[in-house]
C-alpha cells in the first residue's frame, strides 16, 4: 500500500499542475506570467558565518625594567622592531639623584661666581653620567609597536607598561557547538571588517579552542583565522566577520532554491516545456539560494519560480536570467 502511495502522489500533483496551468491558460484575460529560471551551470560555497574582532596573535606588553625618568624614546607606534631592539632609555633613580645633586651644585656655584665650585661641580656631574649610565629598554620578540604610552622626561616603574608588541594581526572569532564540527585547521576563509566592507581578505583556519566557553546559553569555541596577508590598514580590536567555506563545487548544474518543492521526502520542479511538467530531481549542496541539480535536468531547461498576474505573453516567454546570482565561477 505504501508502495502504490509512492506512485499515485506524483501522478497527482502532475495531473493537478496540469489542469490548473490548463484553466489559466484557456482565460487570455487572465494569462498566467511565469517567473522562470533557466538551469545554468556555476559556482556554490556552503559557508559558516561566525563574528569576532581583530587581535595579535602574539602581544608582548614591554614594562620598565627599573624606577626612575624616560631620557629618549627610540620608537613609535607603527614602527617594525626586531628582537633586542631598543625601544628606550630609563635613568635608574640612583642615577637621577646624582645628576639632579650636580645640577643643583653648578648652579649654586654659578649664582656666587665661585669658579672652583663650577669645576667640581661639572666634575660630579660628569663623574655620576659615566658611572650611571641610562637603562637601555629592549624589545623581546619581531613585530609591531601597536601601543606606545610613554614620553621623554615621564616618571615610570617597574609597573609601567611602556609599549605593546603584536607579532601578527589574526581575527579570533566564536562559532557555536552546532557548526565547529564542520571547521577543521587550515580550512579557507575569508574576513571581512566592519570598518573595510568592500574589502576581503583570503585566510586560513590557524587555531580552533578545545574548550568551550557558555555565551547566552550557548557553548561557542575560539577559532584563530590567519589573513594569508595583513592589509596595512588593520589595527588591534577591530570587529571582524569571517566566512568559513565548508564546501564548494565549481561548474554544477544550479536553480534557485525557490524552484525547488518537497513532498514525501522527495524534491520536484515544475519545468516548461511544451507545457508544465513536475519533474522529480535528486538535489546536492545548497547555500541557501542556489540548489545543486545532481540529476533530473537538463542544462538549459526552464524551471517555474512562481506565478504572478498581469505581464505581457512576451515577458512570460522570456526566461530569468540566474547569472547575478550565482557568485564567483
Amino acid at each position: 500500500m505504501r508502495k502504490l502511495c509512492w506512485i499515485i502522489i506524483p501522478v497527482v500533483i502532475a495531473l493537478a499542475a496540469f489542469i490548473y496551468f490548463r484553466e489559466m491558460s484557456a482565460n487570455g484575460s487572465q494569462r498566467p506570467s511565469f517567473e522562470t529560471a533557466v538551469v545554468e551551470r556555476g559556482t556554490i560555497e556552503v559557508k559558516v558565518l561566525s563574528t569576532g574582532t581583530i587581535e595579535p596573535y602574539t602581544r608582548v606588553e614591554v614594562s620598565s625594567s627599573v624606577n626612575g625618568r624616560i631620557d629618549r624614546v627610540e620608537v613609535d607606534e607603527g614602527d617594525i622592531v626586531k628582537e633586542g631592539d631598543i625601544l628606550a632609555w630609563i635613568s635608574s633613580e640612583d642615577r637621577i639623584a646624582l645628576l639632579d645633586a650636580a645640577r643643583s651644585g653648578l648652579e649654586s656655584a654659578q649664582e656666587r661666581k665661585d669658579e672652583e665650585k663650577i669645576k667640581q661641580a661639572k666634575a660630579a656631574s660628569e663623574i655620576a653620567d659615566k658611572a650611571y649610565r641610562p637603562v637601555p629598554l629592549t624589545n623581546s620578540i619581531r613585530g609591531e609597536v601597536i601601543n606606545r604610552s610613554c614620553e621623554p622626561g615621564q616618571n615610570v616603574s617597574t609597573q609601567s607598561v611602556l609599549f605593546a608588541i603584536a607579532d601578527r594581526l589574526v581575527a579570533r572569532v566564536q562559532v557555536d557547538e552546532a557548526d565547529i564540527g564542520t571547521i577543521k585547521p587550515g580550512q579557507n576563509a575569508r574576513i571581512l571588517l566592519d570598518a573595510f566592507p568592500d574589502e576581503r581578505v583570503e585566510a586560513r583556519v590557524t587555531k580552533i579552542s578545545r574548550e568551550g566557553a557558555i555565551v547566552s546559553g550557548v557553548v561557542e569555541y575560539d577559532v584563530l583565522v590567519e589573513p594569508l596577508g595583513v592589509p596595512r590598514q588593520w589595527a588591534s580590536g577591530m570587529t571582524a566577520n569571517v566566512e568559513f567555506i565548508v564546501e564548494r563545487k565549481n561548474s554544477i548544474l544550479v536553480i534557485p532554491k525557490s524552484a525547488l518543492s518537497e513532498r514525501e521526502g522527495l524534491n520536484f520542479v515544475t519545468v516548461l516545456a511544451g507545457g508544465p511538467e513536475l519533474v522529480k530531481i535528486e538535489a546536492g549542496i545548497t547555500d541557501g539560494k542556489l540548489v545543486e541539480v545532481v540529476g533530473g535536468l537538463r542544462e538549459g531547461d526552464r524551471v517555474v519560480l512562481g506565478q504572478t498576474e498581469g505581464k505581457s505573453e512576451s515577458d512570460t516567454s522570456r526566461p530569468r536570467s540566474m547569472r547575478m546570482m550565482m557568485g564567483p565561477h
